[in-house]
This record gives structure tokens, C-alpha cells and sequence, in this order.
């Protein structure tokens, strides 16, 4: 068994971290750095050397950093992670230092759990029904996926994240929020009061490449009779209502 997956089997909770303001989102992460835990019988565990590398590489990151040259700054925090986990003696398997250090740059330079559902060109829509719920819409079907976030306090720092840039806000006087990633994706927040399973998120995904029709026969999403009476209604142009999601 590898140290990653007797790691994953300890007990234990991962440590929450507090919201900065004011500041650069760099210098946020490193205000908000996880405290250490109490005396606890099972330390190692998987969140815990996550924690523990991630303050690391804050604290050496400059703070001052512009992370929106996102290589350079994946780069640079490359280099401090192969260190610290040099330094701390931390043994991982190739596949366990790659997935550590992912995780770790999503949370700094992106969406957290959500960057690589993000980054998935299969994956049409993601929902967020809680932190310990995650859902995607893959070739017209709804799946949960292995992903969770720590808690709804790591959920509420991605919402801000997102609506931070718009200039937007999301509060229990104003617990809906609608926006815009940078590609383009909706995105829909819902927090408590209104939402009673913590913090909620929508987000759909824009295409690289439009489906077409041979596609959404495939899918499931119309039938050839269905596509031949709209194509016959097209052509004799006749008026259509389109009712349904903003999707349709």
C-alpha cells in the first residue's frame, strides 16, 4: 500500500482556514494559513501533509507576486515544493507528488477541488451541493464525482474568489449571486439562509467546440423525428417559443 493511500486511511479532519480582505489573493492564502492542530492520536493524514506543505510554500512565496502569469508562478511554486518536501523528508510515489502538488496549485492560482472538473473539455456543467457533494453533467448525464471541499468555509472562499474580480459580493443579506469565470461559464452561488445544504454552486460550462447535431441524436437530447419537425418548422418559418432552461 502506498504512503499516500495509508495517509488517506488515517483519522482525522483537516483544519479550516480564514478569509483575508484587502489584500492581493497571494497575500490572502498567506494571512489565512492553516493554524496547527491540537494534540490529536492520528496526525498524518492526507489533508494534514497537504496543510503542512501548502503553509510552507506560502510562506516562502512573495507575497508581492503577480499570479496572473500563471506559468511563472507555476514554476516558482514548483521549485519550493520539490524543496519542502525535500526538507521535511517527505517520500511520495511519482503519481502522489504529482496529484499533492495539483491540488496544491489549484488552491493558489485556481477554483480549488473544482480546477480540474474545470479544466475537463468532457464535462458540460458542474453543481456543488455542499462541500461534500459534487455532481457534473457528462455527455447529457449526471454523475457525483470523487471531489470534496473541506468544509463550507474552503466552499465560501472559491464563491468569493469567482464573484471578487466582477466586483461582486455574496452574504447572508445577499445570499444569491450570478457570474461570469473568465471563459465565459455561468455561474449561479446560493449560501444559507436561502440554501438549507450550505454553500451551492452551478457553473455552465461554455464548449470549445459547439455540439452538433449527429452529437445531441447521440446524447439522447433530441430524436431524428423531433430534429426533422423543427427542421421543417425552420424552413417554412414559422414561429418557435423555446421554454426551459437558459441552456435550451
Amino acid at each position: 500500500m502506498s504512503l499516500l493511500k495509508r495517509i488517506e486511511q488515517g483519522q482525522g479532519k483537516a483544519p479550516t482556514v480564514e478569509e483575508g480582505d484587502g489584500r492581493s489573493r497571494l497575500a490572502q492564502l498567506q494571512t489565512r494559513k492553516v493554524a496547527p492542530p491540537g494534540v490529536t492520536s492520528q496526525r498524518d493524514t492526507y489533508m494534514d501533509l497537504k496543510t503542512r506543505v501548502q503553509n510552507r510554500l506560502l510562506a516562502e512565496l512573495d507575497p508581492g507576486m503577480d499570479i496572473s502569469k500563471v506559468n511563472e508562478v507555476r514554476n516558482t511554486i514548483q521549485e519550493l515544493f520539490e524543496q519542502v518536501l525535500a526538507e521535511e523528508n517527505i517520500v511520495l510515489s511519482r503519481p502522489e507528488r504529482h496529484r499533492l502538488f495539483e491540488q496544491i496549485s489549484a488552491e493558489i492560482l485556481g477554483f480549488g477541488p473544482l480546477q480540474p472538473l474545470l479544466e475537463d473539455d468532457t464535462i458540460t456543467e458542474v453543481m456543488v451541493n455542499g462541500a461534500k457533494n459534487i455532481y457534473v453533467e457528462r455527455a447529457g448525464k449526471i454523475i457525483r464525482v470523487p471531489f470534496t471541499f473541506e468544509s463550507d468555509e474552503h466552499v465560501m472562499r472559491i464563491i468569493d474568489r469567482i464573484v471578487a474580480p466582477l466586483g461582486r459580493r455574496i452574504d447572508e443579506s445577499s445570499p444569491y449571486v450570478d457570474a461570469r469565470l473568465p471563459d465565459g461559464s455561468r455561474v449561479n452561488a446560493v449560501i444559507p439562509p436561502i440554501s438549507l445544504v450550505g454553500p451551492v454552486i452551478t457553473i455552465r460550462k461554455f464548449f470549445k467546440n459547439p455540439l452538433t447535431i449527429e452529437q445531441l441524436i447521440q446524447f439522447g437530447t433530441i430524436s431524428t423525428e423531433a430534429l426533422q419537425f423543427l427542421k421543417a418548422c425552420v424552413e417554412s418559418r414559422l414561429n418557435i417559443i423555446i421554454s426551459g432552461g437558459t441552456v435550451s
